[in-house]
């Protein structure tokens, strides 16, 4: 058994996948009406896609142990639940993004890092009065200009809910860093181990 970083493993498994698209499988030979020994062709054909066919087979079946070997890899030493915390966050932070408004007095990117177009930014929750006024505001155009819209886009978070959220996105970020760095740690700091003889076949057939 030779040992691979998880990297190094991901990269074998590329490369067996990469090998198989190759096989130049294919149910009939083009055969010309003027072969001089067209049923010689024929045989010729079908005996490399017999061999091709076990190179597949063959070829499937490491690439199926090195996954099982990576799978086996990454459970004992937690990248699947690292990477299932990383979706999470990373979904989080999308959703929680398109949320919170900018700051006020900000004019750049601000508290988001340039995520969202500033025209993107919602705005906070105005007060009661206002939402009143702007209201009366918009029935007089109506009234006036028989004008076709007839709803608001009234934000629905004040400052503190706002504040919540950004201290939010930040734990998130800082915990995805966290995240990365881990798995950056793990890719080439954990061991695969992988059979010797299939790393021989797989220099025989020039796939690695």
């Amino acid at each position: 058994m030779t040992g691979h970083t998880l990297a190094k493993a991901a990269r074998l498994q590329e490369r067996i996948r990469a090998a198989v698209r190759l096989l130049p499988l294919a149910p009939c030979a083009v055969i010309g009406i003027f072969a001089p020994e067209p049923a010689a062709a024929v045989e010729r054909e079908a005996a490399r896609l017999r061999k091709d066919l076990d190179v597949l087979a063959r070829l499937l079946k490491i690439l199926a142990q090195v996954r099982a070997a990576t799978g086996r890899a990454n459970a004992e030493c937690g990248i699947g639940d690292l990477l299932a915390e990383k979706a999470g966050l990373a979904e989080e932070l999308s959703l929680l993004s398109k949320l919170v408004p900018e700051r006020a007095g900000t004019g750049s990117a601000g508290d988001l890092d340039g995520m969202l177009g500033r025209a993107q930014r919602p705005s906070l929750r105005r007060h009661a009065g206002e939402v009143e006024a702007q209201v009366s505001a918009m029935r007089a155009r109506y009234e006036q200009a028989q004008r076709s819209e007839t709803t608001i886009d009234a934000p629905l978070l004040d400052d503190a809910d706002a504040e919540r959220l950004r201290e939010r996105i930040v734990a998130c970020r800082r915990r995805l860093e966290e995240i990365g760095d881990r798995l950056r740690e793990l890719n080439s700091g954990v061991r695969v181990e992988i059979d010797d003889v299939a790393l021989a076949y797989l220099r025989e057939e020039e796939v690695i």
